[in-house]
């Protein structure tokens, strides 16, 4: 079945012909440029170029919301393993291919509307001219960065030439995406359409073209780029633009030193040295302003191929496809849990949902379901509670990220769909009740008790608890089935994540019930089975936990969280237990201690700190002397000698010093990690979840765990299991954590790896 559709329109222009091309790739709510898609747009061109009285080409799309979404990284990943010189021809081919829309005998445009990301980008920036729409699901931009890549066919060479090296520079090595309105301004289009978003009907151009293959919102474009189409061939600016686009960048070696000195000092500020990408796009546009078009793309091409296929390439292509695979898979982690049919089906998405508690958490979930459309009563029997929890909810609610404010207009009308609740009570009209308060069980049990009774027999009830299990707190529910663990993670906001808990009695239906609502909300969920810690807080401990430990036998607390940081950790795991708190880790230690023994061994430094009142940023003092931040900045933290002299931890060096924590970061990488990755072996073998691949995306999106890495598996996977068995044997007089457990000696034994 085509991909492809190519209509006619006649014009006043003359010549008076306009090809319409539209893509629409079947079966897929998205246009990809396969290799597929591509031989099918050079045989269009063919069409076109060989039909004669031709004006202009417009490419339109047929998907709503999507022009083209990029490449297609599935055959990406197939070619991981080609050679350098294979990838440069790849990437020739494509820069020829594009390249005839800049060089044929007649104006091209592209129309878009929606998503135009990576290689749908470069599509566009070879044709003539883009006309936008001003649809806030209009998005233009090259995130191949992001992949560990760059633009291939054309993107550096093609885009300075008509925005500009710095704006350029800037789009290419960030990676975002800009609106269809900030397009236009920076003159990545040139024309922008009103886009109807209360019926997409607006200005048709004619009968011939409101019979074209899309929906009605885009015939606007057509109309816009049939126009443009008319205009260029009248005043020839197009041919200008071309002859000029095919040059040098007039630009001065100063001007260029600086240029790349700016640029580079805010890529290095950004990535850490951990993602090569902006630094060697960067490089390649810098080298290629100042040469021809065709030169610049040869450059590209040679810049491109050494990215392709490395390991940090590896790496990211592995986290887009773990976050692709959660968007498009259901509920699983079924274990060995029994599974209790729900009563009858329930009775589909969340219109209403109560929140109990209104502190931090409760204010979170709450603005998070007003984002959404979902309507909220939030529930707390203290009443200044309850006021200040309403007014937080509908402050970030309201958020406008434009304008780094409340939007006024949001406020009134997200406060219109909170309700204050001061008892229990009152939430039962609810299709889901989270229960956010302390984390206690027999409180938690307590407010279930109250809320149950009055709740519809299908609503579900979850519980936000980090720690305890849902069996336990299912007791004595006269509904089990309906409830379950829905654990987001602080703060709602920004993180993505959310745990989806199976208790023992919670049904399927509840838990694919969830699973919908979870993404409804715009979170990702992994659905976990039950048990202590559940998934990330029972695999962060072991590396939190250790690093306490390495503090109590002397190892600098600089030493440590550099090292953490290094490897890509977003701060250090000291750092991590003075911005969660210090009574909160030892009570989870204690927690995960009595469930998992000696796999846990609890740092007596954590319970000496919180003896001393030093509980980390929440007063200032913790692992870390915390001062106020200055300007709306975040406070600034300074390694305490308290810490030392509480601890009574006993300073050693590297020449005393087994493990060389002090001369040899691996070492220290090596004990804070190989705990963590072991405790994620028994969790498989548990069944809390199913397969390597849910717990590096929790991990990912849950801690921070590196991206350039793929995840804890897939890092683990690089070392190889044969190596890291050979590295824990010198660790193993540490403890328990660190025997190596069976599924890694299977590995070792079968030479396989943790991603089959």
């Amino acid at each position: 079945m085509a991909a492809t559709r190519l209509d006619w329109i006649e014009t006043d222009a003359d010549p008076g012909r306009v090809a319409v091309l539209t893509l629409d790739l079947p079966g897929k709510s998205a246009n990809l440029l396969s290799s597929a898609m591509l031989d099918e747009i050079e045989r269009r061109l063919d069409e076109v170029d060989a039909a004669e009285g031709v004006a202009g080409l417009i490419f339109a799309s047929a998907k709503p919301g999507v022009f083209i979404a990029g490449a297609d990284l599935t055959e990406f990943a197939a070619g991981l393993d080609h050679p350098k010189d294979q990838i440069i021809a790849t990437s020739r081919r494509g820069q020829t291919l594009l390249g005839r829309l800049a060089s044929c005998d007649y104006v091209t445009v592209a129309a878009i509307d929606g998503v135009c990301v990576g290689g749908g980008l470069e599509l566009a920036v070879w044709c003539d001219r883009r006309v936008v729409t001003d649809s806030p699901k209009t998005q233009l931009g090259f995130p191949e960065v992001k992949l560990g890549l760059m633009p291939g066919w054309g993107g550096t060479a093609r885009t300075p030439r008509m925005i500009g090296l710095s704006n350029a520079i800037e789009l290419v090595t960030g990676g975002e995406s800009v609106s269809g309105v900030e397009a236009y301004k920076l003159g990545l289009a040139d024309d922008i359409v009103k886009w109807d978003v209360g019926s997409g009907k607006s200005e048709v151009p004619s009968e011939t073209a409101s019979n074209l293959p899309l929906p009605t919102s885009h015939l606007p474009l057509i109309a816009a780029a049939v126009r443009m189409i008319e205009a260029e061939q009248a005043s020839g600016g197009w041919r200008r633009d071309r002859e000029r686009w095919s040059a040098a960048i007039p630009q001065s070696e100063t001007e260029l030193a600086f240029l790349g000195a700016t640029a580079a000092a805010v890529i290095q500020q950004k990535t850490k040295g951990h993602y090569p990408a902006p630094m060697a796009a960067l490089e390649v546009m810098l080298e290629a302003s100042q040469q021809t078009l065709d030169e610049a793309c040869q450059t590209e091409a040679a810049g491109f191929a050494p990215l392709f296929g490395s390991p940090v390439n590896r790496a990211l292509l592995n986290v887009f496809f773990l976050t692709d695979r959660a968007k498009k898979s259901g509920p699983s982690a079924e274990g060995d849990k029994q599974k209790v049919a729900s009563p009858r089906r329930k009775s589909g998405e969340v219109a209403l949902a109560g929140v109990v508690g209104a502190g931090i958490m409760g204010q979170g979930i709450a603005a998070a379901n007003l984002k959404r459309g979902v309507r909220v009563l939030l529930a707390d029997n203290r009443p200044d509670a309850l006021a200040a929890g309403i007014e937080g909810v509908v402050r970030e609610a309201s958020f406008d990220k434009a304008t780094r404010g409340v939007s006024a207009d949001l406020a009134i009308e997200r406060a219109a769909m909170i309700g204050a609740r001061p008892e229990t009570g009152g939430l039962a009209g609810a299709d889901v009740v989270i229960e956010a308060v302390v984390e206690n069980a027999d409180v938690k049990r307590q407010i279930f008790a109250e809320i149950e009774p009055h709740l519809q027999d299908d609503a579900i009830l979850a519980s936000n608890t980090s720690t305890i299990p849902i069996t336990t707190l299912a007791e004595g529910l006269e509904r089990p089935e309906n409830f379950a663990g829905l654990h987001f993670f602080n703060p709602v906001r920004k993180m993505p994540l959310v745990e989806v808990i199976r208790g023992a009695k919670t049904s399927d239906d509840t838990i694919e019930r969830l699973v919908a609502y979870s993404k409804k909300l715009g979170k990702t969920p992994v659905v976990v089975n039950d048990g202590p810690g559940f998934l990330v807080n029972r695999l962060l401990m072991p590396y939190m936990n250790e690093a306490a430990l390495m503090v109590s036998e002397g190892v600098p607390i600089k030493t440590i969280d550099r090292a953490a940081k290094d490897f890509g950790m977003p701060m250090g795991p000291l750092e991590l237990h003075d911005v969660v708190g210090l009574d909160t880790c030892l009570h989870a230690g204690r927690v995960l201690h009595a469930a998992l023994g000696d796999r846990i061994e609890q740092a007596p430094i954590v319970a000496q700190l919180v003896e001393a009142d030093r509980l980390g940023q929440k007063n200032g003092k913790g692992f870390y002397d915390w001062a106020p931040g200055k300007g709306g900045k975040p406070p600034k933290g300074t390694p305490s000698e308290e810490v030392l002299r509480i601890g009574d931890c006993g300073m050693r060096n590297a020449a005393t010093n087994p493990q060389s924590e002090f001369s040899n970061p691996q070492s220290t990488i090596d004990r804070l990690l190989f705990p963590m990755l072991l405790e994620a072996t028994r969790a498989l073998d548990e069944g809390i979840v199913s397969d390597p691949r849910d717990v590096d995306l929790a991990l990912i999106l849950g801690i921070g765990f590196p991206p350039h890495r793929g995840g804890l598996f897939f890092w683990a996977d690089t070392v190889g299991a044969a190596e890291i068995a050979q590295r824990l044997e010198p660790l193993q007089s540490f403890g328990k954590r660190f025997e190596p457990t069976e599924m890694l000696l299977k590995k070792v034994d079968g030479e396989t790896a943790f991603y089959s």
